[in-house]
């Protein structure tokens, strides 16, 4: 079912592996949207975009749980209230943003894997400590994800990282900081309507040893459980990464496939899409203030009291 306002932009297999793995009824998708939309409207603690396309991320994410996507959805907009520093007065049109993008600190990567995945290399050694602040730097990267989880595709497939420790030094880990590295951890876990399907570390050494026994008791059994660590071996990267998503950088010099071009090309390409009218006016709305929490104002009735998912009786 769609109407004037949303049209499925799943491709088919997207669609198949909805149905299969979310639950998702394409009859009843927005039927589910309605279903937690009224929720929130009864919820004068939470403020929130309600649009169907919008709040079916959160239903994806947790395969169409009408409790898991209103669980989600509160923490997503508790910790931004929270961080709110992270998440205030964020214009993609902003010179320090659009600077940050094209440092491709974080980079989604054109094209999505054989499994329909999006792959994001994050080069965390990319950020210069002494020109950018860490504040900074996740302002502008956590706006970069609200654009890319509006593609239907990647909240029905997910995300695979590959986190690039090249270059991150202890002046960076200093930077950062151990309550930095728990929030982060705390945005990746509570506050992200997308799937972590994969997190592959590379060129790992000393500081990600000292980074990870830090984050590791923060994390859940299943994000543990889908951490791949390399060293500097991107061999087994290639196990695990179509060689066809990479960029020249990460391909071996006698590689003569198909590839995603260069870093800076991709940045710069990504720093230009956040620019687009519809996309710079959805992350300035969504980062304006008036969406948020007021956990005050929330009483005890206000939980959910069963997880359902709307059925197709016929």
């Amino acid at each position: 079912m769609e109407t004037a306002e949303y049209q499925c932009e799943l491709d088919e297999n997207s669609n198949k592996k909805a149905k299969l793995e979310l639950h998702e009824d394409p009859k009843e998708r927005l039927s589910a949207a309605s279903t937690l939309r009224e929720w929130v409207r009864q919820q004068d603690w939470l403020r929130t975009p309600t649009d169907d396309k919008y709040l079916l991320s959160f239903l994806r994410a947790r395969k169409f749980s009408q409790l898991g996507a209103r669980e989600l959805l509160e923490n997503y907009w508790t910790v931004r209230t929270k961080i709110s520093e992270w998440y205030s007065d964020v214009d993609p049109a902003d010179n320090k943003v659009q600077d940050i993008i094209r440092k491709g600190i974080y980079l989604p990567l054109p094209g999505r894997d054989r499994n329909g995945r999006k792959v994001v290399l994050v080069r965390l050694g990319a950020a210069d400590p002494s020109e950018k602040s860490f504040d900074d730097v996740m302002r502008a990267n956590l706006a970069l994800f609200d654009y890319l989880l509006l593609d239907e595709n990647i909240q029905v497939n997910g995300l695979v990282f590959i986190v690039d420790l090249t270059g991150f030094t202890r002046q960076h880990f200093m930077a950062t900081g151990v309550e930095n590295s728990k929030k982060c951890m705390l945005v990746t876990q509570k506050a992200l309507p997308g799937r972590i399907k994969e997190l592959h570390y590379y060129n790992t050494g000393s500081v990600f040893e000292t980074i990870f026994n830090l984050i590791r008791p923060l994390m859940s059994e299943k994000l543990r459980n889908r951490v791949h660590v390399h060293g500097q071996n991107l061999t087994t990267v290639y196990d695990n990464i179509d060689m066809s998503l990479l960029p020249e950088e990460y391909l071996p010099d006698d590689y003569d496939g198909p590839k995603a071009g260069c870093i800076q090309d991709i940045a710069d390409n990504l720093a230009k899409s956040l620019l687009q009218p519809k996309v710079r006016k959805f992350i300035v709305d969504l980062h304006s203030g008036k969406y948020g929490v007021d956990l005050s104002k929330k009483s005890k009735d206000n939980e959910p009291q069963a997880s359902f998912r709307k059925l197709n009786v016929s």
